[in-house]
């Protein structure tokens, strides 16, 4: 049932054509009970928006984090990325603040989410997000500097800490030609 709160065209759809049809058959008839009926829909499709909108399910939960660490690498705060990996994951920390140095980002920025899958039967809750970026700025490898703006493919293995927050505990990236060419 978590779709219906992410969902609020639904929400209004079934609101509104709930309203008309018992807008319809209270002008068809004039019987007060459909009339009261019609405030009723109204008052409830007003409690279903004010729920969709406080209601915070999984896949939104993910969606705000994966914009918050785009926001994060783009503002090359280094500290805050670092906060966004799974506290079981200490090889993944070491491997990014040994990465991170090498990148002066001046764009980071999610251009399409390809999947959310959420596994709550796991313990913790995990899930696959894999999605699209485009990052600017200089890059560090191998003795050479490269300022450009790049495209990337990116995979994450999230894990939701004890306290709701949802990390990342693994990571691959690749060109985005990989998602074209390798859908699944």
């Amino acid at each position: 049932m978590t779709w219906l709160f992410e969902q609020q065209l639904v929400i209004v759809a079934l609101g509104v054509g709930l309203i008309l049809a018992l807008g319809a058959a209270w002008s068809a008839s004039g019987r007060n009970e459909l009339l009261y009926c019609l405030g009723a829909a109204f008052v409830l499709l007003i409690a279903g928006l004010i729920t969709e909108r406080m209601v915070v399910t999984d896949r939104e939960a993910i969606h705000a984090t994966l914009l918050t660490i785009a926001r994060d690498v783009q503002n090359n705060n280094r500290r805050a990325v670092l906060a966004h990996i799974y506290s079981g994951a200490p090889e993944l920390r070491k491997k990014a603040d040994a990465e991170l140095p090498s990148y002066q980002f001046t764009e980071c920025r999610v251009t399409k989410i390809h999947k959310i899958e959420v596994d709550r039967s796991a313990e913790p809750h995990s899930a696959i997000v894999e999605f699209n970026i485009i990052a600017s700025g200089t890059f560090k490898q191998s003795g050479m500097e490269l300022t450009d703006t790049v495209p990337r493919w990116v995979k994450l293995q999230m894990l939701c800490e004890k306290d709701g927050r949802w990390t990342v505990a693994e990571y691959e990236h690749d060109n985005p030609q990989r998602m074209i060419m390798n859908p699944r």
